[in-house]
């Protein structure tokens, strides 16, 4: 009877525990969250430079469309290939609702305070993947992420500019290692260009020429209704 009642007072020891270093480290994306807050949309051209195995393609610029919490657009008068994961700037993926989070360590970045986090997703029918966030807990910028499942690798190194009042990239560097059909948007004019079935290795993309909540609307990230 002894070793039951201590059993129980044990789970609810551990469980207190567990809640309370959730409510701790979920006050790290809590902070996210709230700088970008009042971030509505961004329009920003971007430069994408190449170095992977098998598939060798010149450097691509294009235009970037993204209103929150997902909708984004490329826009190319060209082929374009540009990577989705990652690529794209979304900090309202990393909401701490979506997420049970654990802290990995506490360290520095740049002579910054920072934290490593795993973000393990509560729907994993919505999100399969876990990710692991560096976090300058002193701007709240995301400086590093990591990302995998059993088929996928992407890590990614961002460096910040300050556009209007939001920290924005002003370049990505991503490490990839991924199928390319699901993990590329594409947008072809003319002759399509042939594809590796894997991507292995590097991206740096280049952000320029911002313009931050000019009021994009819904309608522009509509695809192009197929004349009959």
């Amino acid at each position: 009877m002894k070793k039951r009642v201590w059993f129980i007072w044990f789970l609810l020891l551990f469980s207190a525990g567990w809640a309370f270093a959730q409510d701790d480290t979920a006050r790290y994306l809590d902070a996210l969250e709230r700088k970008y807050s009042a971030l509505k949309d961004y329009t920003v051209d971007v430069k994408v430079h190449f170095d992977m195995e098998g598939f060798n393609a010149p450097d691509m610029q294009a235009r970037l469309y993204f209103k929150p919490p997902d909708k984004m657009k490329v826009e190319s008068k060209k082929v374009f290939f540009f990577p989705k994961e990652g690529g794209i700037f979304n900090p309202f993926v990393f909401k701490k609702e979506a997420f049970d989070i654990r802290l990995l360590e506490e360290t520095t970045y740049d002579n910054r305070k920072a934290v490593k986090l795993k973000l393990y997703p509560k729907d994993t029918k919505k999100m399969k993947q876990s990710f692991v966030l560096i976090l300058d807990i002193e701007s709240h910028q995301i400086r590093e992420f990591h990302t995998s499942s059993d088929e996928r690798e992407v890590k990614g190194v961002i460096d910040y500019g300050k556009f209007k009042e939001f920290d924005l990239p002003t370049r990505i560097e991503l490490h990839l290692d991924l199928p390319f059909k699901e993990s590329f948007e594409m947008r072809e004019f003319g002759q399509p260009a042939p594809a590796p079935q894997r991507v292995t290795g590097k991206a740096e993309i280049s952000y320029s020429n911002y313009r931050v909540n000019s009021g994009l609307r819904d309608d522009i990230f509509e695809s192009p209704k197929r004349k009959k």
